[in-house]
């Protein structure tokens, strides 16, 4: 009697053990699908024009790191640059994701991108309409009200950067 109260105490313990020991299952597929949205969204901005819709989905303390520009910090600073930006013209953005990796609560996203930019009469002159395309990388982050938010995007250009071209002495010009 006292030999089988101990095998069940054991495996009591065992199984209780092994439940603690589990890691909270997570939905992969949900947060795949949630990240997928918000990249719509995201996009949706672009359409409208609207600055502040794409601040919107960073951290506070987000983090935009654009092609040969100098990273951004925070939402504000990330609102006024697109603020200034999308009031240039017109902007068409296409991303299209190919894989997202959650690990709650982060997750990270690898996909392509496209930015179709159309000059508009207050773009400056060194601002003409152009098409840039490559690699993008996201950390995402699910904060504690339950939203996912851009925590750092990166964006690498697989477009080579324009030469000005250069005068040189005797009149011939570098690129």
């Amino acid at each position: 009697m006292r030999r089988r109260l101990v095998v069940a105490l054991l495996i009591f313990l065992a199984a209780e053990s092994s439940s603690c020991a589990k890691a909270p299952q997570q939905d992969t597929a949900a947060i795949r699908e949630a990240i997928t949205g918000i990249n719509d969204e995201f996009v949706g901005c672009f359409e409208t024009a609207e600055a502040e819709c794409v601040a919107s989905f960073f951290s506070e303390e987000g983090i935009l790191a654009l092609s040969n520009a100098q990273s951004l910090a925070g939402t504000e600073a990330i609102r006024r640059y697109w603020q200034q930006a999308l009031s240039w013209g017109r902007w068409e953005v296409t991303l299209t994701s190919q894989l997202i990796e959650p690990s709650e609560p982060l997750a990270i996203e690898r996909g392509r991108y496209i930015f179709r930019f159309t000059a508009g009469p207050a773009a400056p002159p060194n601002r003409p309409s152009r098409e840039d395309r490559g690699t993008y990388l996201v950390h995402w982050r699910h904060d504690s009200d339950g939203k996912w938010r851009i925590a750092a995007q990166a964006f690498v250009s697989e477009v080579p950067a324009s030469v000005i071209a250069a005068p040189v002495p005797g009149g011939e010009v570098v690129r």
